[in-house]
């Protein structure tokens, strides 16, 4: 079913840099508008009234960006689920965080 996530190194290395690059930018935002000066709740104040929880998915998504760029870099034998795991991850944090992050953004 997720056969198409492996391929050869040059492959790997295409896909773990796109795929990091893609956790890096919901990272960034998230990250910059816990800062002082550049505050915007992502998740409401009611929600979220301390920006813990912003700052959670932000170091959250930055762990994933770099693991993901990682495991594609670094050679290493068949992992059978990590690479498929790594992919819906990447792809469930995508889906539920990028609209709000455009929305946020524009707002």
């Amino acid at each position: 079913m997720f056969a198409f996530l492996e391929g050869d190194h040059t492959f790997s290395l295409v896909y773990g840099l796109t795929t990091g690059a893609v956790c890096l930018a919901l990272a960034i935002p998230l990250l910059y508008w816990a800062l002082p000066g550049h505050q915007r709740s992502f998740f409401g104040v009611a929600v979220d009234p301390m920006r813990r929880l912003q700052v959670g998915y932000g170091i959250f998504c930055m762990a994933m960006a770099f693991t993901d760029i990682g495991c594609r870099a670094i050679p290493h034998g068949p992992l059978a689920f990590v690479h498929p795991a790594f992919f819906l991850v990447t792809l469930a944090l995508v889906v539920t965080l990028a609209p709000r992050i455009v929305a946020v953004a524009r707002a």
